[in-house]
C-alpha cells in the first residue's frame, strides 16, 4: 500500500487500524512513552519515521542509514502513522501563535538559522497536508522532497536540523518549528537521523573503541612496504569474508581510513595515505553492535620512505623599533582678530570661522587629551559689558585622526562653554596632527549698549 496525502478519511481510518502496532519501537523505548518536550537541540517535542510504501516505523536503530530519494514521513507517534503534529486546539509547537504556511525544513544546527526562515534554510519545501484535527498529516519528509537547495546541502553534506515549521510572512516568519537532528554524507546524500528522546528513557551512550582498548597487539596484522601507504591486512580465518571498519590512533588521536574488505583468508588492503611518513600509529579493524563499536584485531605500524626530505619551509626574525615625536602642541589658527560683524539688538550674527588649528598627540604615553574652550566677557562702550555666553561656536572637523571626536556646539547667547575636541586614549595624531576649525556666532542682548564689543577667545590643550 501507498501512505500519501491523497487518502480519504475513511480509508484512513482502516489503514490506522490496519498498522497499529506494526513496526519496531526506537532503541531502550517502550512503545507508547511519551515524547520529551523539550528535547536536547531544543525542538518542543518530536515526530517518527515510517516508510511511506508501507507504513511501518522506519525508527528504531539510530544508526540506519537512508537514501536521500527512501520515501519517508513523518507522524506523532510510534504507534500510529496517522498521528498529527501540532494538532488542534493544543498546537504543541505553535501554542497560541497562529500561522498561515507550513513548510518542511533543513537548517544550520542553531535557532537563528531555524528561525529565519526561507532566509536561512539550507533547504525546504511547503507541506500543506492538515489532518482531521487541523494538524500536519504525514508529511512527507524524504530528502529530495526539500525541492529548494537539497542538492547544494547533499553537495557539502554535515549536520543539521530536520523538520516541520510553522510560519507567516511567506515562509520568512517561523512561529514554532519541530525538528530532528540528522547527518548527511557529503556527494551520496546518505543519511543518519538522532534518535527521539522520551521521557523516563534514558539511552546509555554508544561504546566507542578508545586507545586505551588496544591492549594486546595481532602482530602478523598489519605488513608495512617501504615507500607505499598500502598496507597488506591479514586478520585471520575468524574475520574471512567480513567488510571492517578501519580506525588509526596517531599520536592519541583517532581517525579513521574507510573500510576493509576481507577475503575468504581474512586477507584485504587499506589505504593509509592519511598518515604521516615516521608517524607511529595504531591500526584497528571493528564491526558494529548497534550503535556500540567491536574491537576485530589491532596491530602497530608505521610508513617508512627512502625519499630523501627536503626543506619546505624557512623561519627568518623581523625586529623593527618604533619611535616618536614626543609633540603634544596645539597650533593656533594663523589669525589673532575675528571680525564677527554687525548685528541688531536681540539677534545673531551669520557664523565666522576662526580658522583652521592643528592639535598634535605623539607623546610616549598616549593618555588622551581635551581641547577647551572659553571666552572673557565682551566688553563694550561706556564701560558696558556682555556676557561672555552671547559667544556661540559649533566644532568643525577638518582633517580628524584616528580616535579624535569633536565635542558638542554650543548656541550664542545660551548654555556654557566645554570641550571642543577630544582624542581617545590610546589614540596618536602622529605627526600629520588633527586638524580642526570652528564657527563662531554672537547674540546680542536685547538690552546691549550700541557700538564695538570685544572679547578673547581662549583654546586649551590639556592632557587627560
Amino acid at each position: 500500500m501507498n501512505i500519501s496525502k491523497k487518502w480519504s478519511a475513511a480509508a484512513a481510518g482502516l489503514l490506522a487500524l490496519a498498522i497499529v502496532g506494526a513496526g519496531a519501537a526506537p532503541a531502550n523505548a517502550a512503545l507508547g512513552d511519551p515524547i520529551s518536550d523539550p528535547q536536547s537541540n531544543g525542538s518542543p517535542g518530536s515526530f517518527y519515521l515510517y516508510d511511506a510504501n508501507t507504513g511501518v516505523l522506519a525508527d528504531g536503530d539510530p544508526t540506519r542509514v537512508y537514501t536521500r530519494s527512501e520515501q519517508i514521513i513523518g507522524s506523532g507517534s510510534a504507534t500510529d502513522v496517522l498521528a498529527e503534529l501540532n494538532p488542534a486546539p493544543a498546537r504543541p509547537v505553535t501554542g497560541a501563535n497562529s500561522f498561515t504556511q507550513v513548510w518542511k525544513f533543513l537548517s544550520d544546527q542553531n535557532p537563528a538559522d531555524r528561525d529565519g526562515g526561507t532566509n536561512t534554510w539550507n533547504a525546504f519545501a511547503t507541506d500543506a497536508a492538515a489532518g482531521p484535527n487541523g494538524g500536519t498529516l504525514v508529511p512527507d519528509l524524504t530528502l529530495d522532497a526539500l525541492t529548494s537547495g537539497i542538492d547544494t546541502v547533499i553537495a557539502q553534506g554535515g549536520q543539521y536540523w530536520y523538520g516541520i515549521a510553522y510560519t507567516t510572512n511567506n515562509g520568512v516568519t517561523v512561529q514554532g518549528a519541530i525538528y530532528r537532528s540528522i547527518t548527511i554524507q557529503a556527494g551520496t546524500g546518505n543519511y543518519t537521523v538522532g534518535a527521539v528522546e522520551t521521557d523516563g528513557v534514558v539511552v546509555p551512550p554508544a561504546d566507542l573503541i578508545t586507545e586505551a582498548d588496544l591492549v594486546t597487539a595481532d602482530p602478523a596484522l598489519v605488513t608495512e612496504t617501504v615507500d607505499s601507504k598500502q598496507l597488506a591486512i591479514n586478520a585471520g580465518a575468524a574475520n574471512a569474508n567480513k567488510t571492517l571498519n578501519v580506525g588509526v590512533f596517531t599520536a592519541g588521536v583517532r581517525s579513521e581510513l574507510g573500510t576493509v574488505v576481507l577475503d575468504a583468508n581474512g586477507a584485504g588492503t587499506v589505504d593509509a595515505s592519511a598518515v604521516a611518513v615516521g608517524a607511529a600509529s595504531k591500526l584497528f579493524l571493528y564491526d558494529h553492535n548497534g550503535a556500540d563499536e567491536v574491537l576485530a584485531a589491532w596491530d602497530t605500524f608505521t610508513l617508512t620512505s627512502t625519499a630523501p626530505v627536503y626543506d619546505t619551509s624557512d623561519t627568518t626574525d623581523l625586529t623593527v623599533e618604533v619611535t616618536n615625536s614626543g609633540r603634544f602642541e596645539l597650533v593656533a589658527p594663523a589669525a589673532t582678530l575675528i571680525d564677527l560683524g554687525d548685528v541688531r539688538r536681540n539677534q545673531t550674527t551669520t557664523p565666522v570661522a576662526l580658522g583652521q588649528f592643528t592639535v598634535f598627540d605623539d607623546r610616549d604615553v598616549l593618555s588622551g587629551w581635551n581641547l577647551n574652550v572659553t571666552a572673557a566677557d565682551f566688553a563694550g562702550a561706556g564701560n558696558t559689558t556682555v556676557a561672555k555666553t552671547a559667544l556661540g561656536y559649533s566644532p568643525v572637523g577638518v582633517a580628524l585622526t584616528d580616535g579624535v571626536t569633536l565635542g558638542a556646539a554650543k548656541v550664542a547667547g545660551d548654555g556654557v562653554f566645554g570641550v571642543l575636541a577630544e582624542g581617545a586614549a590610546g589614540s596618536s595624531t602622529a605627526e600629520v596632527g588633527a586638524v580642526l576649525d570652528t564657527n563662531l556666532t554672537f547674540k546680542a542682548p536685547i538690552n546691549a549698549a550700541k557700538g564695538v564689543h570685544t572679547s578673547t577667545l581662549t583654546l586649551d590643550l590639556v592632557s587627560k
